[in-house]
């Protein structure tokens, strides 16, 4: 089923094939272009934005920033318009680079560049590049990989009793990726009862009550395109999260920081601003002469450990000091 989908997404793009080269040219700002899949006030995205920005700070750099918007409108009809639109933005502004955050938009913008005149690096991606054709001789970037097995080991030094865990997340292309890699990290010493790609509230409302019986822990990555009865808008991800908490009697756990602060009871999560920085880092290379031999697909590596005490009072969990002091980030 989850290859279907990714066939489905990309069955449509069509493929340019002409050598790379460096458009830097010398007395002048260098112009970069950031096409975010998603809406500004996504957290991830402004944690994105911040790396790219604090990367860039103090650089003789234009940078101007492209909102796709296809979290909260899914349709198919609109990924094209916003894929056509981002297209039209890098015509019009006519950048030296561009970074392409997330999947979306390597499906409807970067797949089009493939080996044309303009670099661009991609970050947040978590779909097989290869399935991207990435990389290419303009295109390099950073792979965005869910810290499974660490979010379960930090989960069993607070309740060590956890054996039962089940997966679920929104029906996104990034939530295809990501529970697709998910499969490949599974703890040997925790039995994963099931993988659910959900879109419907009435049945993601029915899988967090089902699991309250039957798992220890539902571990929880996406949940931004929930929508009710079919609606063209994913719910506002507030909304879905807050049932989610106040439904669950087992503990959440998460991948985002975002997630956590929501109500999520623990995760070891996954930094935007880590992306965005090494993102544009990259580019300012490829930009300055650095071969893009010289600057493979890497898989961001920073985990930082968060805590939801509020969540933890309600659920009855007591936590160990240790552990509290040790977190990177404790929400009260």
């Amino acid at each position: 089923m989850r290859a279907f989908f990714r066939k489905v997404l990309i069955s449509f793009l069509f493929f340019s094939f002409i050598p790379a080269v460096s458009v830097f040219s010398e007395g002048r700002p260098l112009k970069i272009l950031l096409i975010h899949s998603y809406h500004p006030e996504y957290p991830w995205v402004d944690s994105i934005t911040r790396g790219v920005k604090n990367a860039l700070d103090g650089k003789n750099v234009e940078l101007e920033i492209f909102y796709m918007d296809t979290k909260r409108n899914t349709s198919k009809e609109w990924k094209l318009e916003a894929g056509r639109l981002a297209r039209e933005k890098i015509e019009n502004f006519k950048p030296d680079a561009v970074i392409t955050a997330d999947d979306n938009a390597q499906i409807f913008v970067a797949q089009q560049y493939l080996n044309k005149d303009i670099f661009f690096v991609f970050c947040g991606v978590n779909g097989d590049p290869k399935e991207y054709g990435f990389p290419a001789n303009n295109i390099t970037g950073i792979l965005e990989r869910p810290h499974l097995k660490e979010s379960v080991r930090y989960l069993k030094e607070i309740i060590p009793s956890v054996h039962r865990i089940v997966v679920i997340s929104d029906n996104d292309p990034t939530s295809i990726g990501a529970l697709d890699y998910m499969q490949t990290q599974e703890p040997s010493d925790i039995k994963f009862l099931n993988y659910h790609i959900l879109g419907d509230l009435g049945l993601w409302k029915e899988r967090i009550l089902e699991y309250n019986l039957e798992a220890d822990a539902i571990a929880v990555y996406m949940y931004h395109t929930i929508k009710y009865k079919e609606n063209q808008f994913s719910m506002h991800p507030n909304d879905v999260m807050r049932w989610t908490v106040e439904n669950a009697k087992i503990p959440l756990l998460g991948f985002f920081d975002f997630s956590i602060e929501d109500g999520m009871f623990c995760g070891v999560v996954e930094s935007g601003e880590e992306h965005g920085f090494r993102a544009a880092e990259m580019a300012l290379a490829l930009l300055t002469g650095t071969p893009i031999e010289q600057l493979p697909i890497e898989t961001a590596e920073k985990a930082l450990k968060m805590i939801n005490l509020k969540t933890a009072k309600q659920l009855g969990i007591t936590i160990p000091e240790k552990i509290i002091l040790q977190a990177d980030k404790v929400f009260k």
